[in-house]
């Protein structure tokens, strides 16, 4: 698309908070370009981080619980069902669950519940529920690091996501150009990675241009 039409395509107040900070249109319209790239990128890094970081849980759990685990839960009885607090987590999976009907299958309901789920999973009322076992899932993490710690990195993770996935500008503080509180999200999920017992430059191999995308809104 020209730059003319993709001008014209945005609607004036989304546009208009590049225009502010760039002071000019084809330089506006250069940083909304790097902002999408850049949005592009780190979607899929934090796409690989989610699917690893719930199958790592679903893993853990099976271990513990059985390999429905998550199913009893939210049974009559089940943990979820009962703990006070964990209504939110409760009716997460029965919604899942239903929105699967016929469909329903262990791993298709993992794979239908949101990020947002497994960081919540770390909240203090949710880990205890699911007996206080959860940190195990991150192996290489530092000595001494809390539950507390872990929830509040992934709910940074996921504002982060959730941004991305409404279309929200990473390339701002305020009006500002500034990628440094996107760049540290970035390297929270690559330290994370590093928690799981993963080698995040393998598992990102061919799929991570962020730092890239970081340096073209930079340099704008």
């Amino acid at each position: 698309m020209p730059s003319s039409q993709l001008h014209t395509a945005i609607s004036s107040p989304r546009f208009e908070r590049y225009f502010r900070a760039c002071g000019d249109r084809d330089r506006a319209l250069a940083l909304y370009r790097a902002n999408v790239a850049l949005s592009q990128q780190l979607y899929g890094v934090i796409g690989v981080f989610e699917v690893i970081l719930r199958n790592s849980i679903d893993r853990h759990m099976i271990a513990q619980q059985g390999k429905e685990w998550l199913e009893d839960a939210v049974a009559p009885g089940g943990y979820f069902d009962t703990s006070p607090g964990c209504e939110d987590a409760y009716h997460s999976v029965q919604d899942a669950i239903h929105r699967l009907g016929l469909l329903y299958t262990h791993g298709g309901l993992i794979a239908k519940l949101t990020f947002g789920f497994w960081a919540y999973l770390f909240a203090a009322k949710e880990f205890a529920a699911a007996g206080s076992t959860l940190l195990s899932v991150f192996p290489n993490r530092p000595f001494g690091t809390k539950q507390k710690t872990v929830f509040q990195n992934l709910i940074n993770i996921n504002e982060l996501r959730n941004r991305i996935a409404h279309y929200e500008p990473v390339c701002f503080e305020k009006d500002t150009i500034s990628t440094n509180r996107t760049e540290k999200r970035y390297r929270l999920i690559v330290e994370l990675l590093g928690w799981l017992g993963c080698n995040p430059q393998q598992i990102l191999l061919g799929i991570n241009g962020v730092s890239q995308a970081l340096f073209a809104i930079n340099r704008i």
